[in-house]
């Protein structure tokens, strides 16, 4: 696929694409690179391709123009998560920054990665976190993991009380245990982000191998998943090569194990091996074709987030969200049976759980 082609040259994996493409090609092209918000990525290439093998004019100013807002919004969004952690920080919240400006630093140039939202974890009590949150926002969604914190009108600000989510109750157990293992380790990991805007904590490379695949495997069952988080996993390994520390990779594959996620791993080894040409020193876990494949469907199929995937109709009412996303996920049962089943009784237990605390 010419799509994957121009990934690689992203990457430094291909140097060249195997044909010129047409006007057409690069608009097709354009508009997948925006469908898996991977446009900074696809941008970076062109300046890596061969001078006869670029893009029409037009099509250069278009992407150019849609690289400019990527940077400016990464700038915006370094500094506010820098003002969000130091405003936690104060009220006495040892806080980290999950993914986003965190897996940035990661690209070649930071800048370039499509930002999102600003999810921030606190070091304290579930009901500890949600009161301050409120206190601010009394009618405000709760959720037992994350509540949104619409503190600035421009940026979406997610504080977790916990970093991911599973829905199979040991699972979830085995989980949490392992992230509070690692809290002193996370919240002491202080990172400089680029443009002198100051230093936030982040997941140390160890965590992140496990809590990014977690992240990635939740997203399945509930939007889709898209390539620019498969992007961001990639640079995640690669980054095992520059600090020398293949040694996490053993350690990565026994916590995948334990959580039952061995099946979604060994896939997603698969599509990256396929689309990214990752290393075979690299596999967490080997490489399963056959899951594969039907993994590297769905994201195609979905886009970001599942806001391409003409099979969401997205029910704006409660119970039409809850009994669509139940019959979605029934095309994962073979697949991941621990959380297609749990995922009902969980929605159901947050829902009591909510209105017993008087939550929104």
């Amino acid at each position: 696929m010419l799509f994957f082609e121009l990934l690689r040259v992203a990457i430094g994996k291909q140097s060249y694409l195997s044909h010129t493409p047409s006007e057409q090609e690069w608009r097709e092209l354009f508009k997948e690179s925006t469908r898996q918000t991977v446009l900074g990525v696809t941008y970076h290439a062109l300046s890596l391709l061969p001078a006869d093998q670029r893009p029409p004019r037009k099509i250069i100013v278009d992407w150019h123009a849609s690289a400019q807002k990527i940077i400016y919004d990464n700038k915006r969004l370094n500094h506010e998560a820098v003002w969000i952690s130091d405003r936690f920080r104060k009220v006495g919240f040892r806080n980290a920054v999950l993914k986003g400006q965190g897996n940035a630093l990661l690209y070649p140039d930071p800048f370039l990665r499509t930002s999102g939202d600003i999810d921030i974890w606190l070091d304290g009590k579930r009901d500890e976190i949600i009161a301050y949150v409120t206190r601010f926002f009394p009618k405000i969604k709760v959720q037992w993991q994350e509540v949104e914190f619409p503190v600035k009108k421009d940026v979406c600000i997610e504080v977790h009380t916990i970093p991911a989510l599973m829905f199979h109750p040991g699972d979830r157990h085995r989980m949490e245990v392992y992230f509070d293992q690692h809290r002193d380790e996370i919240f002491n990991n202080e990172t400089e982000l680029p443009g002198e805007e100051g230093k936030i904590s982040i997941p140390t490379l160890r965590v992140n191998l496990t809590f990014q695949l977690i992240h990635i495997y939740r997203h399945i069952f509930n939007e889709g998943i898209g390539l620019r988080q498969l992007i961001d996993y990639y640079y995640l390994l690669q980054q095992c090569i520059k600090e020398d520390r293949l040694d996490l990779l053993p350690e990565t594959a026994t916590m995948v194990q334990q959580l039952h996620m061995s099946r979604f791993v060994g896939a997603l080894m698969w599509v990256m091996q396929e689309v990214f040409y990752l290393q075979e020193s690299l596999l967490i876990l080997p490489a399963d074709e056959r899951e594969g494949r039907f993994l590297l469907r769905e994201i195609m199929l979905s886009g970001n987030f599942g806001h391409y995937d003409s099979r969401n109709r997205h029910k704006q009412d409660k119970w039409g969200n809850f009994w669509q996303q139940t019959i979605r996920n029934m095309r994962f049962l073979t697949r991941y049976p621990r959380e297609v089943i749990w995922n009902p009784w969980y929605r159901l237990t947050q829902f009591i759980w909510r209105k017993k605390k008087n939550y929104n």
